[in-house]
């Protein structure tokens, strides 16, 4: 037992340890194999949802312990204040699907599909994890840093990396993820749920549904429609300017397409 009747945590929490262990181990092998996994950022229900920076898998799972298994989080992305000197790539993706307002199962073979169609290959397998109300996408992608990319700078956009990972968990999902998750998701706190550990608010264990295959589609597949998303979004906060959006997105087109062999 987790719970009692009364809603109280209790029961022998050392259960979980193998899984939780199993599960980080699962959340570290989708991170970026050129950048550097340490120090990143975890949370846990005894942190209250405040982020502590750890500098290793062993600290990690004290935390995790420490916490009972509890609402184990670790973020997608290194911590920034060993990476402020250095521009993020927006290259792992996360979409929370936990409205109850429409059919869960249904929304999710959708964002599978259209992550396959947006991204033009069909071998791709995002990791789906059951949060114990809700489906979390976690999907790491060969990405570009899009500040140093002159063609966000023709429309003067400030922080297109994190308007990216904003932009396209909702792209993705059709609008039916979390729109707070969205709006308020940044490189220094997308926290991603520990398979193993529980969910504190359902008394759920969290659980995967669907491995990552390995597979990373590359990011200048989808940047065309992120881009006119930009220039749609300029037009509407310089409504009432007399100014003249670019047209001719063709020449745009061949700068995000990859040479296929």
């Amino acid at each position: 037992m987790i719970t009692n009747k009364l809603g109280e945590y209790g029961g022998d929490f050392s259960l979980l340890a193998q899984s939780v262990e199993q599960g980080l181990d699962f959340i570290l092998g989708h991170f970026d194999s050129e950048g550097f996994i340490w120090p990143r950022t975890i949370s846990t229900r005894t942190t209250q949802g405040r982020q502590i920076l750890i500098y290793n898998k062993e600290e990690a799972h004290a935390r995790f312990k420490q916490a009972n298994y509890l609402d184990c989080r670790i973020s997608a992305y290194p911590s920034t204040k060993y990476t402020r000197h250095l521009k993020q790539k927006p290259n792992f993706l996360f979409i929370d699907l936990d409205s109850q307002a429409f059919d869960l199962n249904k929304e999710l073979n959708q964002t599978l599909a259209n992550i396959k169609l947006k991204f033009e290959n069909n071998d791709t397998e995002p990791t789906v994890l059951w949060s114990g109300k809700g489906y979390h996408i976690y999907l790491p992608i060969a990405a570009l840093i899009l500040e140093d990319e002159s063609l966000f700078e023709d429309i003067e956009v400030y922080d297109p990396s994190r308007k990216f990972l904003q932009w396209s968990e909702q792209h993705l999902s059709n609008n039916k993820a979390d729109p707070c998750h969205s709006m308020g998701v940044s490189f220094n706190n997308c926290m991603l749920r520990v398979p193993g550990s529980m969910n504190s608010k359902v008394n759920k264990q969290v659980t995967i549904v669907q491995s990552w295959n390995g597979i990373r589609p590359n990011i200048k597949l989808f940047l065309y429609d992120f881009y006119i998303y930009l220039v749609n979004m300029k037009l509407i906060e310089l409504q009432g300017i007399n100014i003249k959006a670019p047209t001719n997105a063709k020449r745009y087109y061949a700068y995000w397409r990859t040479k296929k062999k």
